[in-house]
């Protein structure tokens, strides 16, 4: 059999490669994030100004307290030891943290979440020493109960997240085994309406798979000023809260979970629903 050659392309003969198509090239996440990060400053300003002094301009939860200062020796001394680990410094290795991708995803998330939801719910990011010692990356707070469900986790990335979902809800099945989320830095909302800082335990916690392609379709509307939900947002957000709803009803009615983990996860459950409502299905 001869050799087959693109059609139109003689051989020896001088290929014009004007004459292909080249796709555009997709923008790394890290390159969105520092228009990230001015729409994180704007969701802590926004919420400071409606709940008083209460997040980091990166949407984090402020550390406050007793054990504030312990709290930060914690997590000073766990960034030296990642540092040496990996041979740089420490400014540099929480640089390269904050570029990951796991990281633009959760803020992605964040964003997203206070995009759809923020007439009904907060949604705000852990605070370091949560993040640090708890596995925690968010916290969604029903405005009208105070229901809280925690985290979220780290979002998974790749272009199939399946295997690394199936570690993931090992990993989530652990800590719902064991009790849920303690979130030492917490949140809730009191009868005047405005969050107050709360220690939090047995709070139910769910994951994500969202897929390097997802997220990449919604960085570049989530750093735009358009109010407007696009279909990409509501198609990962669709994907996202049917995550939690399945996980949900995995754990509704199993009965080895800690009392109060079962009610805490009972007392959100109009939240989810009220989440769910918020899917369009004429997309």
């Amino acid at each position: 059999m001869g050799i087959e050659y693109l059609s139109g392309i003689k051989p020896g003969a001088k290929i014009d490669l004007s004459q292909f198509t080249n796709k555009p090239k997709i923008p790394s996440p890290e390159t969105y994030l520092p228009e990230l990060n001015i729409r994180l400053e704007n969701l802590a300003k926004r919420l400071n100004a409606q709940h008083g002094d209460f997040l980091e301009i990166n949407g984090q939860i402020k550390m406050s307290g007793n054990d504030e200062e312990s709290s930060r020796a914690l997590i000073d001394a766990k960034e030296t030891l990642w540092a040496q680990d990996s041979g740089k410094t420490k400014e540099l290795m929480l640089a390269d943290r904050e570029k990951n991708p796991a990281n633009i995803a959760e803020i992605s998330t964040t964003l997203l979440f206070d995009k759809v939801l923020r007439e009904e719910f907060i949604i705000v990011r852990a605070s370091t020493y949560d993040d640090y010692e708890n596995g925690a990356d968010q916290l969604i707070i029903d405005k009208k109960t105070g229901a809280v469900i925690c985290g979220l986790d780290d979002a998974i990335l790749g272009s199939s997240a399946k295997d690394d979902g199936e570690k993931k809800k090992l990993k989530i099945d652990k800590k719902m085994q064991s009790g849920g989320a303690k979130i030492k830095y917490g949140a809730t909302i009191n009868e005047a309406g405005s969050l107050e800082r709360k220690n939090l335990n047995h709070i139910p916690i769910f994951y994500f798979n969202l897929e390097k392609s997802e997220m990449n379709n919604i960085l570049k509307s989530l750093t735009t000023d358009n109010q407007e939900l696009t279909k990409d947002e509501m198609l990962v957000y669709g994907k996202l809260i049917n995550s939690l709803l399945e996980q949900a009803a995995e754990y509704k009615n199993d009965e080895s979970l800690h009392l109060e983990l079962r009610n805490n996860l009972q007392n959100f459950t109009p939240s989810l629903n009220k989440m769910q409502n918020y899917i369009q299905p004429k997309i």
